[in-house]
């Protein structure tokens, strides 16, 4: 795909995540001031979800067409281009290899868990 696709993409997702969340916000702003979260086109287009939607647009628009944003991601993404991926081979090995450091790491810290409780326990029970 070309930069400029990739950094439309961006703005588009990054705009409904921004969306969501501020609607989320606002729904909960709301409750807290015991304002009634009206329906405008029913039940799922609410007054939270609109004023979220408003919001995130208008601070899409604006960091989109804001020449210092837009070229940042397009440096981004010119750089992740650039980027030496691993192959799926490499990749399963070191997952292989943090689960199974995360297993043993999680192993001994468990024992010395159990160990430093017991002896809590027991320096507690006999001092």
């Amino acid at each position: 795909m070309r930069q400029k696709t990739w950094v439309a993409l961006f703005f588009i997702v990054a705009g409904l995540i921004i969306a969501f969340v501020l609607s989320l916000a606002f729904q909960s702003l709301f409750a807290a001031l015991r304002v009634t979260d009206s329906e405008i086109l029913g039940e799922r287009v609410t007054l939270t979800r609109v004023l979220g939607l408003l919001i995130a647009a208008l601070a899409t628009v604006g960091c989109a067409m804001w020449p210092k944003t837009k070229d940042f991601v397009g440096h981004v993404i010119d750089e992740l281009y650039k980027v030496n991926w691993p192959s799926w081979e490499e990749t399963k090995i070191n997952t292989a290899v943090v689960i199974v450091t995360s297993v043993i790491s999680a192993i001994i810290l468990g024992a010395f868990d159990i160990s430093f409780g017991w002896a809590s326990t027991w320096l507690g029970e006999h001092l």
